[in-house]
């Protein structure tokens, strides 16, 4: 036996963008930008020698195998070090980065790319904000500091410390509010009133009341706490109700006998910083497209609702799969597909406006709902009907085109509470796999049982490629009849259960990963038939992927270049199922001209595989399983001389002993015994 490496293919995508003159790169237009917003005391070239080195940061922590954004804080923190503290350093910032790290070339590929730059933008916007509440405490404490002294001040020295106290309450680019120990506000400052809006010779309207109640409260609890200041961070309105957040130290002031006498407030107004932050947390948690809260807003909402569940209260939830969005996309264009995806957004929103739901998108053309059924719930297939009646509506996708859509929906409706949110999901989604294996427009409801007899098989495709890695996927040879040598996958399993070899590129061919694994069976087996001690041909059969692969008569080529092994001696063959298009019926010609023994498997018996039989002249033809019914026997038996007339041998596949003596009697050339004989998966 020979083991089977677990080699990929070496990609054939484009390759990166190149960056000349006529393109800026990220660290130019960021210290431009950046420029135009504020003046830093740091030489121009001192700025840009930064700027590319935090830019090379966020590259390299993006692309980075275990992704954290927590870096990205001290970048922030620069911005504010340098001095890049203007109305619009951060948000400029942000515009600058965001679609330059998503087009970066060295990002390509990077997996869920937009969604880690929205998380490194908002770590840097947290650093900034960290850093300017810092700075505006240090400010605030020194307004602080200069307003203690002046009020400390003794009684020969009032009439200078009065005026100093004039000039910076006056000239203060901070906000600042005396108030008396009851609480009252006693007098506030040019800066204080324009942050909140209102006028400064009315100070008894500076806060709204419940504002300045709230600094009531906390004069007070100063004192009860005995604490000399505290910091924070608060929500205060505006005249027109709008709202307005500052950065806040509330300070006691004593008098010569260390007895409280007035409390004072120096606020910084924060509120762009504050938006912004909202802004970036928003997208975080928010596809951009539609809107929708993204899997990491959903899947917190799942588990607090699963939490909090309890018999006999039930959740619904529905994992949707929009049919045919890559047509919109490639007939109509990608603006259309937008339109279509923000529709369907739309009107599954609409469809549970009445009820506790959720609905988040889960990426590409995928969406999820979640219902926190009421008493009278719908019932599933009604859910179903009501979603597909919605999205079965026009959708205009231009000024003068409409379309219309449908979608593929699993769904699990649960009573029983501390479920797992990803199992819930996963029960879901295996759901939305069985319906679309009926076909377009197709809904399911979870199935225990039926979920128990797929998670298997799901496993062995998802560990597939680990298997091959590992060596645990191995080539057997066994000659049959002393006519060929059949070249046979095998996979041995933990339990030591084999996989067969159809098996084995099934599920290959659902993972993408049948192409690599048959072209090193092909190399190993063509070494195998070219040893001088093998007289047999060998046989190899591929999967319908691999049938119809553009490259397959190369890799053939080569194969029997390097081994020296005679094309007549390769018996190659390929699936029916993988000769419906252009590329697999090349593959038919080209490599009959090769010399090649073309052999052709899954033969159901239809016209247009008839049709193939006649054209393409195969060696030989192996006819699929026969089931032991009477009509099934009658239509191989009528199949078998049709092959025969076309020149083709007729091979009988996955035979029991039971079964050859009815295939001799047909006239079936040569028998393919069932495998593996023993514990088959």
């Amino acid at each position: 036996m020979s083991k089977i490496p677990g080699a990929t293919q070496p990609s054939d995508g484009p390759p990166p963008p190149e960056v000349g003159p006529a393109h800026p790169t990220p660290g130019e237009r960021w210290t431009k930008a950046l420029a135009r917003t504020a003046y830093s005391p740091t030489s121009r070239r001192k700025i840009r020698r930064d700027v590319d080195a935090h830019v090379a940061a966020l590259v390299a922590l993006l692309k980075a195998p275990d992704f954290t954004a927590e870096p990205a804080h001290a970048i922030g923190a620069w911005l504010v070090a340098a001095r890049y503290t203007g109305q619009r350093s951060l948000q400029t910032t942000v515009d600058v980065l965001g679609p330059a790290l998503r087009t970066h070339p060295e990002l390509l590929g990077v997996p869920n790319l937009a969604d880690r730059v929205v998380f490194v933008l908002g770590a840097l916007a947290a650093g900034y904000a960290n850093a300017v509440r810092e700075q505006i405490f240090e400010e605030q404490e020194r307004v602080r500091n200069s307003l203690l002294l002046t009020l400390g001040e003794t009684q020969q020295n009032l009439h200078d410390s009065e005026a100093r106290f004039r000039q910076v309450f006056s000239s203060s680019a901070v906000g600042i509010a005396i108030l008396d120990l009851a609480g009252n506000l006693v007098e506030a400052n040019p800066a204080l009133a324009h942050m909140l809006g209102h006028q400064v010779d009315a100070p008894d309207e500076v806060f709204a009341p419940a504002d300045l109640l709230a600094l009531r409260e906390s004069s007070h609890g100063l004192l009860e706490a005995m604490e000399e200041d505290a910091k924070s961070e608060r929500r205060f309105t505006g005249p027109a109700g709008d709202e307005i957040w500052a950065n806040v130290v509330l300070s006691v002031v004593r008098d010569s006998d260390e007895q409280p006498k007035y409390f004072v407030a120096v606020m910084e107004d924060v509120t762009d910083e504050r938006q912004l932050w909202e802004y970036l947390r928003f997208q975080a948690l928010h596809d951009v497209l539609t809107g929708l809260p993204n899997w990491q807003s959903f899947l917190p909402h799942l588990e607090k609702v699963l939490g909090k569940l309890r018999s006999p209260h039930t959740v619904t939830l529905c994992y949707l799969d929009v049919d045919s969005l890559a047509l919109v996309n490639d007939g109509v264009g990608y603006q259309a597909g937008d339109r279509l995806l923000t529709a369907v957004a739309h009107r599954l929103t609409a469809v549970v406006a009445g009820e506790t739901a959720m609905v988040a998108r889960a990426g590409g053309d995928e969406f999820v709902v979640l219902i926190e059924d009421s008493p009278a719930a719908p019932s599933i297939s009604e859910w179903a009907a009501r979603f597909d009646a919605s999205l079965a509506e026009p959708v205009a996708v231009d000024s003068t085109r409409t379309t219309a859509v449908s979608a593929g929906m699993g769904f699990v409706r649960t009573s029983a509470s501390g479920v797992d949110a990803l199992a819930l999901v996963r029960q879901a989604h295996s759901t939305l796999r069985r319906a679309e294996a009926k076909g377009k427009r197709q809904w399911a409801y979870y199935d225990r049982d039926q979920d128990d007899l797929d998670r298997p098989r799901l496993e062995l495709v998802a560990t597939l490629p680990g298997a091959l890695a590992a060596g645990d996927v191995y080539t057997e040879f066994e000659s049959v009849d002393g006519v060929v040598l059949a070249a046979r996958l095998r996979w041995e399993l933990q339990d030591d259960t084999v996989v067969a070899h159809d098996e084995v590129l099934r599920l290959g061919d659902e993972l993408g990963h049948t192409i690599p694994l048959g072209n090193a069976l092909l190399e190993q087996a063509c070494a195998r038939a070219a040893d001088p001690d093998e007289h047999l041909p060998v046989l190899v059969r591929l999967s319908p992927d691999h049938s119809r692969d553009p490259d397959l008569t190369a890799v053939v080529g080569r194969a029997l270049s390097t081994t020296g092994l005679e094309p007549h001696r390769l018996w190659l063959s390929l699936s029916l199922r993988g000769l419906d298009n252009e590329e697999g019926q090349d593959n038919l010609s080209v490599l009959a001209d090769l010399g090649v023994k073309v052999l052709l498997h899954d033969l159901s018996g239809s016209v247009t595989e008839l049709s193939t039989v006649e054209f393409g002249r195969p060696h030989a033809v192996a006819l699929a399983p026969v089931p032991d019914s009477p009509l099934a026997r009658a239509t191989t038996t009528a199949l078998v001389p049709l092959l025969r007339a076309a020149g083709a041998l007729v091979i009988a596949d996955g035979t029991t002993a039971e079964q050859d003596d009815w295939f001799r009697s047909i006239g079936v050339d040569l028998l393919l015994p069932d495998q593996p004989a023993a514990d088959e998966y």
